[in-house]
């Protein structure tokens, strides 16, 4: 029976490998990246998932056949930002290199931010969507996205504007959220980077407001900032940021 035992083992001993410490361990003279964010003063800015990738620890994956296959290994770790004294901007510094026996890689960054006070928009609002940025660093897919990148490098610069959506879901849980809306999805693939320096443009007077449908197959109604009102059919509300930035 003892024999048994240690032959059924066997297959599973094989499957893990060697076991190495998955800790992270960046080296101490090793590159590192700042992040600086400028913090709008109605808006706050949420730590950042960084994510590093191992070839070296591998995870092991099951396919839908049964095959065993694997993929780089994984390794989440949130970093908040720090305030910088006598300013309005938060910052820290990522290592490109988090070392250990695995020998990890800076694979992406990625953080969010919203308006740090739902009430400002509205007494009844239920849910506050955050908007976010993504860097990538290496080959493997980011925590979102459609596959598609800006191409950046060096000390990277980033300027966008934002502006406060909320939306009144008169169908399904009859809520309103709260989003902070911009004209495209932040995704950077970044080499050779020294730092990067983000400033969101925050318009936080230039509210635009959706009344969803009240039943399937109705017309949406948008109202921008300057009382301006258009209608789309089948519940769809794309916004119109060119108007938005005209405005005074």
């Amino acid at each position: 029976m003892k024999i048994a035992n240690v032959l059924y083992l066997l297959p599973l001993l094989a499957l893990s490998g060697c076991a190495l410490s998955e800790n992270l361990s960046p080296p101490a003279n090793g590159k590192a990246v700042k992040v600086a964010v400028v913090k709008p003063a109605d808006v706050d800015i949420l730590p950042m998932d960084v994510i590093y990738r191992s070839e070296k620890c591998r995870d092991k994956i099951f396919t839908s056949t049964g095959a065993i296959n694997s993929r780089a290994g994984y390794h989440l770790l949130t970093v908040p930002f720090k305030a910088e004294p006598g300013s309005d901007t938060v910052s820290n510094s990522v290592a490109l290199d988090g070392g250990g026996q695995c020998e990890w890689k800076l694979s992406n960054i990625r953080f969010q931010f919203k308006f740090s006070n739902m009430a400002k928009f509205g007494a009844d609002i239920k849910k506050n969507v955050p908007n976010d940025i993504v860097f990538v660093f290496d080959k493997n897919s980011p925590p979102r996205g459609d596959g598609h990148y800006k191409d950046v490098s060096g000390a990277i610069e980033i300027e966008s504007d934002y502006y406060p959506l909320v939306v009144y879901d008169r169908i399904i849980d009859h809520a309103k959220t709260l989003s902070i809306e911009s004209e495209e999805m932040l995704t950077f693939r970044a080499s050779n980077v020294k730092s990067i320096f983000f400033k969101p443009n925050v318009h936080s007077d230039r509210l635009i407001r959706i009344l969803g449908p009240e039943k399937i197959g109705d017309n949406t109604l948008s109202i921008y900032p300057d009382g301006t009102q258009t209608i789309k059919k089948k519940g769809s509300y794309p916004l119109d940021f060119k108007r938005l930035k005209e405005m005074k």
